[in-house]
């Protein structure tokens, strides 16, 4: 590695769960053939860090350990393709690339997959180390921060919208939960051509998501409202808030032959529909997780071409990791929250 890379940095890793994480010094990750290592300027945070502190992702990982799965920096460490200073997103599942799951454009059931910051140590630290393949260059116009929430917070909703739901200009597609994921599900769906309405308890993200380009925003128990904005129901229904009410909301508002993508949940918490309607309806209810390279790519380009603008809640410094942490678990954040290692002072909204 370079000798301007110092041989430690400082991390912030998860010792046990359900206690705060510890910032301390680790040794840099060494790159190994055909790897990049990254100085980490921006590294996301939402609800699967919560679930990753709390020792409820499955499987768990091996402790200690460092998270941060929404990651963006500059390489430091890089080859012919990813020169020194390439400012890159990262993209962060890493698959066998030829099992029966991986043909089929679906990485995330590869039997062999991890996942950057969720199996393998992440982004919350002052480097990272990852396979040249999942370095995704940006431009000068994308910032750190954008670019970090896309690996997630973007193409999440971009693989739900466009693959898994198919979304088609014209029809009527309702989001339920606006928040991080579900605001920018609203962008979007609107760049694609859709109508759109929102759902929400919180009025301040309704009222984003109108900012948005939606035509409607209501809370759940206005529900109705979106019966009679779209004549018939919706065509597809994006449920991210990971509620059962939130699922309700999406079956009472979907159409006969319409389409419920969910990629909220919460471990043990069921959902359920009427029989009935499910099968004479002709509904779908599909799941929709992360998504492959080719997506990843799609989703950082809508950042890059301006279709989604992804809401930066704050910028705290790597030592304010567990106040973030703590602010997301009680509703506090109108965004991403986004850590910088690097600004040890970062407490601002870019």
């Amino acid at each position: 590695m370079s000798s301007a890379v110092p041989a430690r940095m400082r991390a912030a890793r998860i010792h046990r769960f359900g206690e705060p994480l510890e910032l301390v010094e680790v040794p840099v990750p060494e790159p190994g053939p055909g790897e990049i290592l990254l100085r980490v300027r921006a590294a996301g945070i939402c609800a699967t860090d919560l679930k990753l502190r709390a020792g409820e992702t499955k499987p768990a990982p091996s402790l200690p350990h460092i998270p941060g799965h929404e990651v963006a920096g500059e390489v430091v460490a890089g080859d012919e393709l990813h020169p020194t200073g390439t400012r890159a997103a990262c993209y962060l599942l890493y698959s066998c690339g030829h099992c029966e799951e991986c043909e089929r454009g679906l990485p995330v059931l590869c039997a062999e997959a991890t996942r950057l910051g969720l199996d393998r140590d992440g982004g919350m630290a002052e480097y990272v180390r990852l396979p040249a393949a999942h370095v995704l260059p940006i431009g000068d116009e994308v910032p750190f921060a954008a670019a970090a929430v896309s690996m997630d917070s973007v193409l999440t909703p971009w693989f739900a919208l466009h693959r898994t739901g198919s979304l088609r200009a014209g029809e009527a597609a309702l989001i339920v939960g606006v928040g991080g994921l579900g605001g920018n599900a609203v962008q979007l769906a609107v760049a694609a051509g859709a109508r759109v309405a929102a759902v929400d308890v919180d009025r301040g993200r309704l009222d984003a998501a109108l900012a948005a380009g939606a035509e409607l925003a209501v809370a759940p128990e206005e529900i109705e409202r979106v019966l009679d904005w779209s004549g018939v129901g919706v065509d597809l229904a994006l449920e991210v808030s990971g509620r059962p009410e939130g699922f309700d909301a999406a079956a009472r508002a979907i159409r006969a032959g319409g389409r419920i993508v969910c990629c909220g949940y919460a471990p043990g918490r069921p959902y359920g529909m009427d029989s009935g309607r499910l099968v004479l309806d002709n509904i779908r209810i599909l799941g929709s997780r992360n998504a492959d390279l080719d997506a990843a790519q799609a989703a950082l380009g809508a950042v890059a071409a301006g279709e989604v603008k992804p809401r930066i809640a704050d910028v705290l410094p790597l030592a304010a990791v567990n106040e973030a942490l703590d602010r997301l678990a009680a509703g506090g954040a109108d965004g991403r929250l986004v850590l910088d290692p690097v600004d040890q002072d970062a407490r601002s909204a870019p």
